[in-house]
């Protein structure tokens, strides 16, 4: 359900973009159908949309370049999820600037080994927040990485990364989680274990949904602004029809800047909860 969540808040960003302007947006999923992803999109050309924004996180340079040659080139669409060969043009939050903030962080936060559980391989904003942190680390000479855990972004997934951290002989003393639904995950299981955080394990995840204020401890976690992403993303499809004419994608890239929304979870517990952890107070 945290992946739920996550594509609520997506769509909730792309809605208040469109505050005080023309345009109206419909959400198609395209996870329990049938059809060709291609066949999808040109339906809605034929359908008289104006254009279309796609989040295919699994698609390569091969599944985007089908999809082009399979609709009219006066028909704009724009993939926010990025690829290490873009074809496409994209618009996407800086992800690899995510995981150096993270790191960052954890390094001014006094803390010195670091771990990691990283989302799928296969998709290429999983391996930028993976990369943003390992290279801030590697450029450190106060930090080291003594734990990696290979992810899927599924709560499941950080659950079972705890039970692989718990029997760990040297743990590290903070970890960055590559999203949100695997850092509750991760801290479900660890709080239940009796884990104190952040007193045991600083932990930090990435996407900042509502859910991190809400948790207790509350969750630090990499801010990614899904309405200026609508914007962006509107902003150039606007562009783009102004053209009023054919024009190749050329695989431009425009990032959308992200922070870190710093919390309890890698910081100190505010003293309404402190009460329950006597061992540290």
């Amino acid at each position: 359900h945290y992946t739920g969540e996550f594509y609520a808040s997506l769509f909730e960003g792309f809605d208040k973009a469109t505050e005080n302007t023309k345009v109206t947006m419909n959400l198609t999923s395209v996870s329990h159908t049938s059809s060709p992803i291609p066949q999808i999109i040109s339906e809605l050309n034929n359908r008289h949309y104006d254009a279309a924004v796609i989040f295919l996180p699994d698609f390569k340079a091969a599944d985007y370049m089908e999809l082009l040659e399979s609709v009219s080139g006066n028909f704009p669409i724009v993939s926010i999820a990025p690829i290490a060969n873009p074809v496409m043009d994209t618009v996407t939050f800086d992800n690899y600037r995510g995981g150096y903030l993270v790191a960052n962080h954890f390094e001014e936060r006094g803390y010195k080994n670091l771990g990691i559980i990283q989302g799928p391989i296969k998709q290429s904003e999983a391996m930028l927040r993976k990369n943003g942190f390992v290279d801030y680390i590697q450029a450190s000479e106060k930090l080291k990485l003594i734990w990696q855990y290979n992810g899927d972004y599924s709560f499941q997934k950080g659950k079972e990364a705890y039970e692989d951290f718990k029997n760990l002989a040297n743990k590290p003393d903070a970890v960055f989680c590559s999203n949100d639904g695997m850092t509750l995950g991760f801290m479900h299981d660890a709080i239940r274990d009796g884990v104190h955080i952040p007193d045991d394990v600083a932990v930090a995840g990435f996407d900042d949904l509502p859910t991190c204020n809400l948790y207790t401890p509350t969750i630090t976690s990499v801010h990614t602004s899904y309405t200026m992403l609508g914007k962006k993303t509107i902003e150039h499809i606007f562009n783009r029809l102004s053209e009023k004419a054919d024009r190749q994608h050329t695989g431009y890239t425009s990032l959308v800047p992200v922070s870190l929304s710093v919390r309890e979870s890698s910081t100190q517990l505010s003293n309404v909860f402190r009460k329950y952890y006597p061992n540290n107070t």
